[in-house]
């Protein structure tokens, strides 16, 4: 006894990709490529005469404009360093001084005696770093003899004395200061 024949089996067919799934796929590469900063496009562009001439895989991948590709935005702890504040340097002409006479005892004819104080107001172009002290020096004018002394600056602080002394040798002379040096403490 024969068999009668089986019957026949079909062949497997074999599926091509779809269309969309290739575009996912490309899209998906992509994205990766430009977000790790085109490192994929550059791979893929690497023969020069290809991307020059306009054909091959290069001039596929890449734009025909000279234009750079779009930024795609990143995270900013990936791609630039924190800025630092920038803080000025002051120089002698950052400060003005102003005196201010806090006592005067006047002898008539033979001058006076003053308690005062050292007024600084910093003018600089910019701000002052917190963390550095810069000592001031100055002169104060107009006195019997010449008065020299300091004071530190730190940030937006200044530590002058509250009180200083100075004779002059008539009533109506007046004491100005002036910065003669500044220099980091």
């Amino acid at each position: 006894m024969t068999q009668p024949p089986s019957p026949p089996q079909p062949i497997p067919t074999i599926t091509k990709p779809s269309r969309g799934r290739a575009l996912i796929v490309s899209g998906i590469a992509l994205v990766i490529a430009l977000s790790l900063g085109g490192l994929g496009v550059t791979a893929v562009g690497n023969d020069s005469t290809d991307a020059t001439a306009g054909t091959g895989p290069a001039a596929a991948a890449t734009p025909a404009s000279s234009a750079p590709p779009a930024a795609v935005p990143t995270t900013a702890s990936a791609t630039t360093a924190p800025t630092l504040p920038k803080y000025a340097t002051p120089t002698k002409r950052d400060f003005t001084l102003k005196v201010k006479i806090l006592r005067k005892q006047c002898f008539g004819t033979a001058g006076c005696n003053l308690t005062y104080r050292i007024d600084v107001a910093y003018r600089g172009a910019g701000d002052l770093d917190p963390d550095r002290t810069y000592e001031v020096t100055y002169q104060v004018k107009g006195a019997e003899d010449p008065i020299i002394n300091t004071f530190e600056v730190t940030g937006d602080s200044a530590s002058v004395q509250q009180e200083e002394m100075a004779s002059t040798e008539r009533s109506g002379d007046t004491l100005t200061a002036v910065v003669t040096d500044v220099a980091e403490f």
